[in-house]
């Protein structure tokens, strides 16, 4: 059983609590204390992004963190030796790239799985690969035999066959789409995203975790009232952005938005 099935299983919390950071915004030791920050404070999944020149899916607030990450000597040594870190400080929490599929290819397959693995990593969020090819399918296998997950994403515009095909090579929870567009936050979501989610949970018979667009203790708890989990990455970015020129003040931000949202969702 994967460690991320495992958790959702446990059914020790209502709704899970994925926070998302870029890695090396603005260094990658600092990026070590914003994990540990976060890990202390309620994350129940931590997705650490894997800055790439062409974040398709990404707002620009994350878009803005991952420029300032590249703006470092980029090396998949300096993205594990940071991830192991964040791992060893809370080995129980289970840690997921979110990464797009061509760092993934020039790093090699099995070697880059090996490397995560052995870094913490039990799974892998990739926007750009859609499910239903030859790369997602090895992936998927790979995954398989590693005791990892390969978590796909779903849009308010997938129909019910690409999503009842799309559960084939899906394990862990699904990443669902709140609304259309790139990440950021919102104020306001559709008004059938309680009934969305619902069609999910009886097609796909995996959690259904929400991100993309939600940012406050408010929409959290509105939203894990029917969600698996909720995911948020802008807001976080953003407490970075604003504050990462002092690593305490940052850290102390981060502290007090982390537990704020983990409390609204208990």
């Amino acid at each position: 059983m994967s460690k991320i099935k495992s958790l959702f299983e446990s059914r020790r919390f209502k709704s899970a609590f994925i926070p998302y950071f870029t890695l090396g915004d603005p260094n990658y030791n600092d990026s070590i204390e914003f994990g540990k920050t976060i890990l202390d404070n309620g994350a129940d999944i931590l997705e650490l992004g894997i800055p790439f020149s062409d974040p398709v899916a990404d707002g620009p607030v994350i878009q803005r963190a991952v420029a300032r990450s590249l703006k470092n000597p980029f090396s998949f040594e300096e993205i594990f030796r940071v991830t192991k870190a964040i791992h060893d400080h809370k080995p129980e929490t289970p840690l997921v790239y979110l990464t797009y599929f061509n760092p993934i290819y020039h790093c090699g397959i099995t070697r880059f799985l090996d490397r995560a693995k052995e870094s913490g990593i039990v799974g892998l969020v990739i926007p750009d690969l859609p499910f239903d090819t030859e790369e997602s399918e090895t992936l998927f296998r790979e995954l398989k035999v590693r005791d990892m997950d390969l978590i796909h994403l779903v849009t308010p515009a997938s129909e019910k066959k690409r999503i009842q095909a799309l559960s084939k090579t899906s394990s862990g929870f699904i990443y669902y789409v709140t609304s259309f567009g790139v990440t950021g936050e919102r104020r306001e979501f559709s008004v059938d995203l309680k009934e969305r989610i619902k069609f999910l949970k009886d097609t796909i018979q995996l959690p259904i975790c929400a991100g993309f667009g939600i940012s406050t203790p408010e929409q959290s708890n509105q939203i894990s009232q029917y969600a698996d989990g909720i995911i948020i990455g802008s807001a976080i970015q953003r407490i970075i952005e604003e504050n990462g020129s002092d690593r305490t003040k940052a850290v102390s931000a981060l502290a007090d938005y982390i537990s704020k949202i983990r409390a609204s969702i208990s």
